[in-house]
């Protein structure tokens, strides 16, 4: 029979006797003493192995975990590199979570925190450290850290978040992103606090590469009053003009008015005698108007613009979209479809099930004929072969075939007998004026035989276009 060797099971009884120290659950002032010694006994021995034991009991709900944190935010990675790189690995794993949930209404482990983040060297793994903390924290007081110590996150993608977060736009800048890739990943991982932020930041910019990829950036989830804000604030008119490509027209009227109110005018030769004429057009609806009756009776305010010129952020736009009150949900479905900031599949559901006024701004807001549910107590008057809902539903600049049309409802009006044909003119002048300028160059085939050759093609408004046999 062999002898069992006591060297050979020693390390094992000591693992052992020190597990159950750190976890005795005897009376509560023996219990305590011995933990704190087994917690003091792990610092001493300063190994990686007893960092992430003591980090795990902590996670645990250690009976000492708020001293096990304190004590562990203490260590130096000068002075005990193994234990500080292994604990800080441990806690990157879980995504920082239990380090989060200690930090949470204890301003003395804060403070603490933010001694160990300061202590930390100029290292990739270690700023990275200190920009995911930032990121997920959201923390001021991080961000005023990063910035005095004037580090980079290793992660292009994280700094640029930073940057335009805490309004450091050239953290971005002089970064070569030709695809704007690097921003698209940044904006998808901003909270919704940050988004804030960072709308701020391209507003207050002045620069118009940074509207510009911003606006390719956030494709369909970016603000387009946003992008238009800041182009204004920049004062690219050129820049202003192009966003007409895929405006809504009534929305393009928004943006001549204010072309017409400052005098402001594109430097392309071509776009700015678009602009002269359109808002030369725009300043004559009034005079046509005069005695047409406002839609809304004195006293009161059109219910369209009041929730269109409503300034909701994130969290009321929420509150109100589930706002018990039909009018609140209604208002605010229309101050998110006229930013573009919902899509036709919601509209159509709502359109479908929702209460009346929010089909009715549904539909105001749908660019195509919906059908209606059965047995509605509701008699939706929406016709689409008028001049004035086609005007109202174009998106801009339409296609040839929408350009025709207005242009011959525009020969029809040569003569109009009242204000309100006469501003609808005024209006089919702008549309085709636009159209003109977005479609020109755009050659159209078709099987006409007017023709004198075979396989001929018909050119309309082409005229810059030369040709060579």
């Amino acid at each position: 029979m062999k002898q069992n060797n006591p060297e050979r099971i020693q390390p094992h009884t000591m693992m052992t006797n020190r597990n159950r120290a750190l976890f005795d659950n005897r009376l509560p002032v023996i219990g305590s003493m011995l933990r704190r010694k087994a917690i003091a006994r792990l610092l001493r021995n300063d190994t990686p192995d007893d960092a992430v034991k003591l980090a795990h009991a902590a996670a645990k709900g250690h009976p000492e975990s708020g001293e096990i944190i304190t004590r562990l935010l203490q260590l130096s990675p000068q002075r005990s590199p193994g234990m500080h790189a292994a604990l800080w690995s441990c806690w990157k794993q879980e995504q920082y979570t239990s380090l989060k949930k200690k930090l949470r209404n204890s301003t003395e482990l804060e403070a603490l925190m933010l001694k160990a983040l300061e202590q930390m060297t100029d290292s990739d793994e270690h700023s990275m450290i200190i920009f995911t903390l930032w990121h997920q924290l959201d923390n001021p007081a991080i961000a005023e850290l990063i910035r005095r110590s004037r580090r980079h996150a290793p992660s292009l993608e994280l700094d640029t978040l930073f940057g335009l977060a805490e309004h450091e736009p050239d953290r971005y800048l002089t970064l070569d992103d030709p695809d704007c890739s690097i921003l698209e990943k940044a904006l998808l991982t901003a909270s919704p606090a940050q988004k804030q932020r960072i709308n701020t930041t391209i507003l207050n910019s002045r620069s118009s590469r940074l509207v510009k990829a911003y606006d390719r950036a956030a494709g369909n989830s970016h603000s387009p009053e946003l992008v238009i804000d800041a182009l204004m604030s920049a004062e690219d008119h050129d820049g202003l003009f192009e966003q007409l490509r895929g405006m809504p027209f009534p929305r393009a009227l928004d943006l001549i008015a204010w072309w017409s109110a400052t005098g402001a005018r594109p430097s392309d030769p071509a776009r700015k005698a678009t602009i002269e004429r359109v808002t030369a057009i725009y300043q004559a609806i009034p005079d046509t108007l005069s005695g047409v009756r406002e839609t809304a009776p004195p006293g009161t305010q059109d219910a369209l613009l009041f929730w269109q010129q409503q300034n909701l952020t994130g969290k009321d736009q929420n509150s109100a979209s589930t706002s018990p009150d039909p009018l609140q949900r209604a208002g605010a479905l229309h101050h998110a479809a006229y930013r573009n900031r919902t899509g036709d599949r919601e509209l159509r559901l709502i359109a479908a099930t929702g209460s009346w006024p929010e089909q009715l701004v549904a539909r105001l807001h749908l660019f195509s004929n919906e059908t209606f549910r059965p047995h509605e107590h509701v008699c939706w008057l929406q016709s689409r072969n008028t001049i004035e809902s086609r005007l109202l539903s174009t998106i801009l600049p339409g296609t040839v075939e929408e350009s025709q049309y207005f242009l011959d409802r525009l020969d029809e009006l040569k003569h109009p007998s009242d204000g309100a044909r006469k501003a609808l003119k005024l209006m089919l002048e702008i549309i085709t004026t636009l159209q003109g300028h977005f479609l020109a160059g755009v050659i159209s085939v078709d099987d006409h035989d007017d023709a004198p050759h075979d396989h001929a093609i018909e050119t309309e408004n082409a005229e810059h276009i030369s040709w060579e046999s």
